[in-house]
């Protein structure tokens, strides 16, 4: 049966294919998007699939006005589409250069990655028809450097500390951009464990999932020229010699089937890597890590509509 499937970030890379994946198995395609880029999105879809059901969604993960705006008119249409139930947070930044803020002034990183796709699944949880499924990226970065290839670790400190731009100012080093990558990363498990336990009662499930090292997107788009140029040509080397590393199009179908798919139905808290469940790091279980990231992401959230109100009054 044709069901509603929301994909953020899918304008480009692992989102625009998963996207691809889903409208050819006959699903109707939330295409979320920052505005100008779902036109296009659509069009590279139709292309490869002429019958595609898509719908664009224009909303920008780094302002959480936006995420509500979006999410508000999502749910005023919804009598428009088939129902909602799957829930893709795929969108992600990295930031390697300096450090830069969201539009309610947090640190560009964690705002996107985290606190975004946060307030999205609050907005519409409600309205995720059962049974339901949102699954969240990740990515094996959150490891550390010895399964990572040297990818810096997670630096996990207060999540009102990860947000703080300024903070983050104190080491404003590529490396530490990295990290604060890897850190996101971590959140987004603390995230997918902690509403796991919360929808028990709920038959929505939430799982992470890990693309592995995907050497065709553009992550790396806020690397410095050379180093993106360099990144291409050795791409199909990188695809073909490192372990972890995979084709875009395969992550894609993956992601497709742990949102869709009825091999997993009933499977909630667990961290998939292609279509087998792995352990993730024993810090991502730390329970009183997860409680004190969803309180401090309520609160932010919540501290950013604040002064958007104050500003508007």
């Amino acid at each position: 049966m044709p069901m509603s499937v929301i994909v953020t970030g899918a304008s480009s890379g692992l989102g625009l294919t998963t996207a691809g994946e889903l409208a050819r198995a006959g699903h109707h395609v939330i295409l979320a998007c920052r505005s100008g880029r779902g036109a296009d999105a659509a069009a590279t879809i139709k292309q490869a699939v002429p019958g595609a059901s898509l719908e664009i969604l224009d909303m920008d993960l780094a302002s959480l006005a936006s995420v509500r705006s979006a999410a508000n008119d999502l749910v005023a249409s919804r009598q428009s589409r088939p129902p909602l139930r799957a829930v893709i947070c795929n969108a992600g930044v990295q930031v390697v250069e300096g450090v830069q803020r969201s539009a309610d002034g947090y640190e560009l990183t964690f705002a996107t990655n985290l606190l975004g796709h946060f307030l999205l699944i609050q907005l519409l949880l409600d309205h995720i028809v059962q049974p339901g499924r949102i699954v969240i990226v990740s990515s094996g970065v959150h490891y550390g450097p010895l399964k990572s290839m040297g990818f810096p670790g997670p630096r996990w400190q207060d999540p009102r500390r990860l947000a703080d731009p300024d903070v983050a100012s104190l080491d404003s080093s590529p490396r530490a951009g990295r990290a604060r990558y890897a850190t996101s990363k971590l959140a987004n498990l603390y995230c997918t464990y902690a509403l796991a336990r919360r929808l028990a009662d709920r038959d929505i499930t939430v799982n992470a999932f890990d693309p592995g090292l995907m050497p065709e997107t553009r992550l790396d788009r806020n690397y410095p020229p050379g180093v993106q140029r360099l990144y291409d040509r050795l791409t199909p080397l990188l695809i073909r010699l490192i372990p972890d590393a995979k084709p875009v199009a395969l992550s894609a179908a993956n992601l497709a089937w742990l949102a869709t798919a009825s091999d997993v139905a009933g499977v909630t808290g667990a961290y998939f890597r292609g279509r087998r469940q792995y352990r993730s790091s024993k810090e991502s279980y730390d329970p009183d890590r997860a409680n004190s990231l969803w309180e401090a992401s309520t609160q932010l959230v919540e501290a950013a509509r604040e002064r958007v109100r104050h500003t508007e009054g």
